[in-house]
């Protein structure tokens, strides 16, 4: 048979301490993320609140749809050409 070593009392002592700790902090962190967690009444009462909300446009709206509108403009001329191109 093999003999067993015995570790210090100490650092059993330590060691216990440790995984104590370690488990008391979990837990606190595990209950604090469920203290903010929410409900489904809470994301009820967020959509009302949001879909109430108004609506601000970005102060480039009026660029970007400038842009989209002359993009799409050239667009459709290149797919004319192409289909010009084709017919021939």
């Amino acid at each position: 048979m093999a003999p067993t070593i015995q570790p210090p009392s100490q650092d059993t002592i330590k060691a216990l301490q440790n995984v104590l700790k370690r488990r008391i902090n979990t837990n606190r962190i595990i209950k604090e993320r469920e203290k903010k967690m929410l409900s489904g009444e809470d994301y009820q009462m967020m959509e009302v609140v949001l879909n109430n909300k108004q609506f601000l446009q970005p102060l480039d709206a009026n660029n970007t749809k400038a842009s989209i509108h002359y993009i799409r403009q050239k667009f459709m001329r290149y797919a004319c050409n192409l289909d010009l191109i084709r017919l021939s």
